[in-house]
């Protein structure tokens, strides 16, 4: 699978010696707590020599709950260490002396896998983890100069309506089109793990759970029909923000069945689920529907 590879950069000028940020980086913990939000770090192993010292990172993000554990790497003393994550990014800590403080300089490594996560989501996460970076350098910055830390919270900032929309005629009947596709593990598609299904009698009620994993990390979210009318439409409202539309109209003898998704997210972080999400439901968009149109023409005898 094919990868994009995005690299964020922050610099910062600390009043103390080289040595002192060092120390500082030395441990994970240090930095760990550093991010903006509340975490916690367990499993702390520290090596004499730097590499191989690891830790694990927790935190709910995004309402949902993660862990990486990362990894040194590289460690030069004074110069630079290299920490790698389990799932998710790498991070490189480079320092040098200026006057009497330091120079520090963050990178953070992304590789995100295309085509599952591809524009806009790559920006999203690439703005997202921006932020994350700012208020760690920041941080970092207050906490060796103070003890304190400056920013206590990941910035908000508002993000755009994320749509996704896609339709395919069927030559099959409305009827059974919309009884294939009123399965959510039929629209959601096959990277989606459906659990907890519950179907209400009248279809509006219906609820269910799906689960996905991205850059290595489990997401979750309950979705509920909150509209269904019968061989014309459904609507299902995700509890991370979406709302899906998945719709069936007569065409030419057959149906067109079309699905739309939209959503506002209220900042830059929900906007990241919220399009994780989206783009799973497209399950790659002409190949999700590619895939519903072979079902229903194959159940119709065709």
């Amino acid at each position: 699978m094919e990868a994009m590879v995005e690299n964020l950069v922050k610099t910062m000028e600390i009043n103390a010696p080289v040595d002192t940020v060092f120390t500082f980086l030395s441990d994970p913990t240090r930095w760990m707590l550093a991010f903006p939000g509340d975490s916690e770090v367990t499993d702390v192993l520290i090596t004499p020599d730097g590499v191989g010292t690891s830790a694990k990172w927790a935190a709910k993000i995004f309402g949902v709950h993660m862990s990486v554990t990362h990894e040194y790497r590289e460690v030069v003393h004074n110069q630079r260490i290299v920490s790698k994550a389990t799932a998710g990014p790498v991070l490189t800590f480079s320092l040098a002396p200026q006057g009497a403080g330091t120079v520090l300089s963050v990178e953070q490594g992304l590789d995100i896998e295309t085509p599952l996560v591809r524009v806009p989501l790559q920006a999203l996460f690439t703005r997202w983890a921006e932020d994350d970076i700012e208020g760690l350098v920041a941080n970092i910055k207050s906490l060796v100069e103070t003890g304190q830390k400056t920013v206590l919270e990941p910035e908000k900032r508002l993000a755009h309506t994320l749509t996704w929309s896609g339709a395919v005629s069927i030559h099959a009947p409305v009827e059974r089109v919309f009884d294939l596709v009123k399965d959510p593990a039929v629209w959601l598609g096959p990277d989606v793990r459906i659990s907890d299904l519950r179907v209400a009698p009248e279809g509006v009620g219906t609820t269910f759970e799906a689960s996905w994993r991205v850059l290595g990390i489990p997401l979750r979210t309950t979705h509920e029909y909150t509209e269904f009318v019968p061989h014309d439409h459904f609507t299902s409202k995700a509890a991370l923000g979406p709302v899906f539309v998945v719709a069936v109209a007569p065409e030419d003898g057959g149906t067109r069945l079309s699905m739309r998704s939209d959503v506002v997210p209220a900042n830059w972080a929900d906007a990241a689920v919220d399009s994780l999400v989206i783009k799973m439901s497209e399950g790659s968009q002409e190949e999700l529907l590619a895939g519903i149109k072979a079902k229903a023409e194959a159940g119709a005898g065709l």
